[in-house]
């Protein structure tokens, strides 16, 4: 495969991606040197795009019933943002981000892929929390205060083999 850096094959994705006409299942998979995400083209794996991003990351998560797969910097110096890309254009759509500082990592979404879960990993008493966020609209709906919250995987998306998901 034609990747620089350090890929994170394991923690990417895969889903159906509709080129000018032609449907072709693709793989995105986030850098833990280099701040790029890399979308291969499963049937002759060559590199389709390298992605920009904030910086290296661990995690791209999506689901089969939305638009967008998500991406984490959490290696990087913008590690409070995670940026969300159109799996039509394979191009950013929008971000969030917490306090400058902080670590905003690790989505899963639900098994519905309303609701998009990420990981504000700090102690409590600095905010750590689990963060809602909506799948469609990217607000924020809740915060749920934890202490440094990181392995939150989905087991239903694993076992029904989620498309959004590492398996």
């Amino acid at each position: 495969l034609d990747i620089s850096g350090m890929p994170h094959l394991g923690s990417g994705i895969s889903f159906d991606w509709n080129d000018h006409g032609t449907t072709r299942r693709v793989m995105v998979s986030p850098n833990l040197k280099e701040g790029t995400l890399t979308v291969i083209d499963m049937k002759g794996w060559q590199t389709i795009k390298r992605i920009t991003t904030h910086g290296p990351g661990f995690f791209v998560r999506g689901h089969e019933k939305s638009a967008y797969f998500w991406a984490d910097a959490m290696m990087s110096k913008e590690k409070n943002r995670i940026e969300i890309f159109d799996k039509r254009t394979l191009e950013k759509a929008s971000e969030v981000s917490v306090e400058a500082g902080k670590t905003l990592a690790h989505v899963e979404f639900d098994r519905y892929g309303k609701y998009v879960l990420a990981s504000l990993w700090e102690r409590k008493a600095d905010g750590g929390a689990l963060i809602v966020y909506d799948a469609t609209t990217f607000k924020e709906l809740k915060r749920l205060p934890m202490d440094k919250p990181v392995g939150k995987y989905n087991l239903y998306n694993k076992v029904t083999r989620s498309e959004g998901t590492s398996h």
